[in-house]
């Protein structure tokens, strides 16, 4: 994709992540009575570089808890601990559900880390 710049990422039909501005946005279309629907919720750095990193690789994958530790926190100079990224992801679930992403969109592995269902993800282009 020559000369374009990735602005996020839409999930599902009607839920767009900004990456810069750090939001996630919906827009629903209520075709009954014609009107349409918007939410919205601010994320913190960390959270968007979670959702960032998990929309990229948690893609029909498992990505572990190891793995978003290190890309996340330690790669950033933040201190890393499954307490911080079990808040964090708390934290992301909730903003996800204020907007009316379903809690099956992130799942959780037990134990071993998160998968996100890939047909549900597309990067977003500007150029």
């Amino acid at each position: 994709m020559n000369n374009l710049e990735e602005f996020g990422f839409l999930i599902g039909d009607d839920v767009c992540v900004n990456v810069k501005q750090r939001t996630i946005v919906r827009i629903s279309l209520d075709s009954s009575v014609k009107n349409y629907t918007f939410s919205a919720a601010m994320l913190t750095d960390t959270s968007m570089n979670l959702l960032v990193y998990l929309l990229k690789n948690a893609n029909d994958n498992l990505v572990t808890k190891e793995e978003l530790l290190q890309n996340i926190w330690d790669a950033h100079n933040l201190r890393s601990s499954n307490q911080r990224l079990w808040q964090v992801i708390k934290e992301l679930k909730a903003k996800l559900a204020v907007i009316a992403v379903p809690d099956e969109f992130l799942n959780t592995s037990r134990g071993q880390g998160y998968i996100i269902p890939r047909q549900q993800i597309r990067t977003l282009y500007f150029g």
